[in-house]
């Protein structure tokens, strides 16, 4: 058809070539528009790149057999932190990445047939197939069908990531809604092919493995025998976080077969005729763009996906929004109302001042307590772990040179690229504000309520809470530094390299929870009744306690880098043990000091000031000295005894401590100045009532203390 073209092209005196260079015009486009309709047809029915790994096992004959299931190859839901980054640290060493991550291997679904169609097509328009003009320059400005230059959709340095579509809706951002228009039809319709394809394989798989985990907290929920999870559950921001990595993980497997598919029908290196020298800098450009608008689809699904997890599983907005509100901060921490009534309604059964709602000193709200906020900045760490150590790899498949010298490595960045780094700028920012909630949380626990200020001064539940945080933040050392490297931060106002690591973020923890825990103190000692001293004492000491008993190393601990999960965390810096050590004993040596005033009254008496009658009684002066003293104490250790009697210490350990530490306080003496005076005749009627509390009983007595009521 060309040539017959160029035949009448050069007979324009002829009064039949108009008529013919039409016909022959329209011949053509019919069969571009065939050749495209059958490049999107093949490209669609082949369905995604990605199969199921092989899964080898041996049965009882010792064959082997190699066979697919539909199950994940890594346990996602109890695989650590410490064995995630093992697994693919081994697999970016040995340079098989894509082997051991996923649950999917790629592949090249298309067959025989479909590939020599396919490339004799693209073979065809990439040349001089396409139109009549030889000239691909000339013919791309005179496109007149609406379609924009090459110059104009080439990718630019000037390109910007930025949310544009609502959270949770499937897109980030409105780049990769745009139709492909590179001037090639059989490049678009590979592009609007395959990019609904790999769209619909990562999607597919993300709402596959979130069906399976509604599923599975459905079967807990129904072996708990209730129909919600408690609060401390939360929203299940690890699971989701976990998801969010996989897919990730998925998303590289995704891409990495579309690019298989690219290399195999669309690159015109695939064909055997192929010389780099003749291909045009345009479509070089346009191929570059066709690959791009496929990989973009796949990446922005997942940019979604992981946002979704920070924006609605770990409420990093919500968190923020509600600790803006001065009078919710002052009451519960910055706690939201999320009663679902009326905002202002104060007394509506489900408004913020009923039980349960977030004017309840007694209750925070899901966003805002310390186990959502410790979950959601754990989410975030183990996300950015992922994307810190995939990220790369990630832009790497996504990534097709131009071969263009022209052009700056910047400005040959196509929009894949750009939103692989948009999804590590934006995880850092989400990261950054779940780790500034959990801190914020910590320091804003309300300082009232029985769940946050115990009536009988056992352990707060700020502490356990705490503890649990650090528990769960520990294991993500390197994804913290990935976040201090970018971002200036309350806590250590440094970037880069002089940033802290992890040890300032868990040392600035601590000290808002200690502040935390002194002003809950501090509102014991306003409370009524004289227990209010030892309460605030006792509060300190069963705090401080837990905190050293659960964070401080046993000696011969040891505890290599990066590679602590859970309880086997411990502080190894000296400042925390010195630090909490040093308020445990200030305020145990106040708390036995309650019980100091119980000597003053086991006073010798001189032996001149004591007179006899008949050599057995003591005069009436006499035994005034000794019954003072018997009445004082026996007075205020009934006094003190009740109030130490409600208070409260689990730990067994400790519980022993104080009974030994108040024991030696006074029981010593008292036993000596029993002992010495119970001998003496110093009561004619009374004696047994002055006598009442042998030593043996008083002991007996205080290691009936700080047992749980």
């Amino acid at each position: 058809i060309r040539d017959a073209h160029r035949y009448f092209q050069d007979r324009t005196s002829w009064r039949s070539t108009p008529s013919a260079l039409g016909g022959l015009e329209r011949v053509h486009q019919l069969g571009v528009d065939a050749m495209c309709l059958l490049v999107s047809s093949h490209l669609t029915s082949a369905g995604p790149a990605v199969r199921m790994k092989r899964v080898v096992k041996s049965d009882n004959d010792d064959v082997t057999v190699t066979s697919r299931f539909e199950v994940p190859i890594v346990a996602a839901s109890t695989e650590s932190a410490s064995s995630t980054r093992k697994r693919l640290s081994a697999a970016l060493h040995n340079r098989d990445l894509m082997k051991s991550v996923g649950e999917y291997e790629e592949f090249l679904p298309l067959d025989t047939r479909q590939v020599r169609e396919l490339r004799a097509i693209f073979e065809c328009l990439g040349g001089e197939g396409l139109t009549f003009n030889t000239s691909l320059k000339n013919r791309n400005k005179s496109l007149g069908d609406g379609r924009p230059s090459l110059q104009m959709i080439q990718p630019s340095k000037n390109v910007k990531v930025t949310r544009t579509e609502k959270v949770g809706s499937g897109c980030y951002t409105k780049l990769v809604k745009q139709p492909l228009k590179t001037g090639h039809p059989h490049l678009d319709a590979y592009g609007e092919a395959r990019k609904a394809v790999a769209f619909a394989s990562i999607d597919g798989y993300y709402r596959h493995i979130r069906l399976g985990r509604r599923k599975e907290l459905q079967r807990h929920r129904s072996a708990m025998n209730t129909g919600a999870l408690s609060q401390d559950s939360g929203s299940d921001a690890d699971g989701v976080a976990r998801d969010a990595v996989r897919c990730l993980e998925h998303a590289m497997v995704v891409v990495a077969g579309e690019k298989s598919i690219y290399r195999c029908v669309v690159s015109p290196t695939s064909s055997h005729t192929h010389d780099e020298a003749k291909v045009p800098r345009e479509y070089k450009l346009a191929l570059v763009e066709s690959y791009s608008h496929v990989a973009a689809a796949v990446v922005d699904r997942c940019m979604d996906i992981i946002e979704t997890v920070f924006v609605k599983d770990a409420g990093v907005n919500a968190f923020a929004s509600s600790n803006n509100n001065p009078s919710n901060a002052a009451n519960t921490g910055g706690a939201a109302n999320h009663s679902g009534g009326a905002g202002g309604a104060g007394n509506a059964p489900n408004g913020p001042n009923a039980p349960g709602g977030a004017n309840d000193p007694n209750t925070s709200t899901p966003l805002s307590n310390i186990r959502a906020t410790a979950n959601a900045a754990a989410a975030g760490l183990r996300i950015l772990d992922g994307v810190r150590m995939l990220g790369p790899s990630l832009a790497k498949l996504c990534h097709m040179s131009s071969h263009d010298s022209r052009s700056s490595q910047e400005e040959q960045m196509s929009v894949a690229g750009h939103l692989c780094i948009g999804i590590h700028r934006t995880t850092v920012k989400n990261c950054a504000k779940t780790l500034e909630n959990l801190a914020k949380a910590i320091q804003n626990d309300p300082l009232d309520g029985e769940r946050h200020r115990p009536k009988d001064a056992r352990v707060a539940a700020v502490s356990s809470d705490a503890v649990k945080a650090i528990r769960l933040i520990c294991p993500f050392v390197s994804a913290y530094k990935s976040v201090t490297k970018r971002r200036a931060l309350p806590w250590d106002p440094n970037i880069g390299e002089e940033a802290g690591d992890l040890d300032s973020f868990i040392r600035f923890l601590i000290m808002r929870l200690l502040n935390s825990l002194q002003g809950k103190m501090l509102n014991y000692t306003r409370d009524p009744g004289l227990d209010s001293m030892a309460k605030s004492n006792l509060f300190m000491i069963n705090n401080t306690f837990y905190l050293l008993e659960q964070l401080t190393p046993t000696s011969g601990y040891y505890q290599p880098d990066d590679e602590i999960e859970g309880d086997k965390f411990k502080i190894q810096n000296p400042w925390f043990k010195e630090k909490v050590g040093k308020i445990f004993e200030n305020e145990k040596n106040k708390y036995l000091s309650h019980w100091e005033i119980l000597n003053r009254h086991l006073t010798q008496v001189d032996k001149h000031d004591l007179s006899y009658q008949n050599n057995q009684v003591l005069t009436l002066e006499s035994g005034r000295l000794l019954k003072s003293r018997f009445s004082g104490f026996i007075e205020d250790f009934e006094n003190i005894y009740p109030v130490h009697k409600e208070l409260t210490v689990i730990d067994p350990n400790l519980r022993d401590m104080l009974q030994r530490d108040v024991k030696s306080v006074f029981v010593p003496r008292y036993g000596r100045f029993y002992e010495k005076y119970s001998k003496i005749h110093f009561s004619k009627k009374n004696m047994d009532q002055y006598l009442r509390y042998p030593p043996s009983l008083i002991e007996e007595m205080i290691d009936q203390l700080y047992v749980q009521q």
